[in-house]
């Protein structure tokens, strides 16, 4: 198996991971940090960054679009299923920022990929 499909399976389980910590029972959910706001951005921050290393040719903005509507849609799941799961827009807010920064921080990582330092 390749490393692409290893990174690409990785992708898939950390996004039905993240799907499922967000809607079980609140006081069931492993965390890694006291603050909500950082879990959403540790979990949003790693699946865009993967993303985008995945689909370099992708658009941005495409990515953007499908990883927000992926945290909005756990959003409106909280809303709806119970649990002791509200939506909160501050968590979609922290979800969008670490996609940002998740985006940014894999197109650099990927503009850098395969420089050679200069030499003299």
């Amino acid at each position: 198996m390749t490393a692409p499909k290893i990174f690409r399976i990785l992708f898939w389980l950390l996004l039905g991971i993240i799907l499922a910590i967000s809607l079980m029972p609140a006081g069931d959910a492993p965390t890694v940090f006291a603050n909500d706001k950082l879990n959403h951005g540790l979990a949003f921050f790693t699946l865009s960054l993967m993303a985008r290393l995945l689909w370099m040719r992708t658009n941005g903005a495409v990515l953007f679009t499908m990883l927000m509507a992926f945290g909005g849609g756990i959003e409106l799941l909280q809303l709806s299923m119970g649990f002791g799961r509200d939506a909160d827009w501050w968590d979609f807010a922290a979800d969008i920022v670490a996609i940002l920064l998740g985006i940014l921080a894999g197109k650099l990582f990927s503009s850098t990929k395969g420089k050679r330092p200069a030499t003299e």
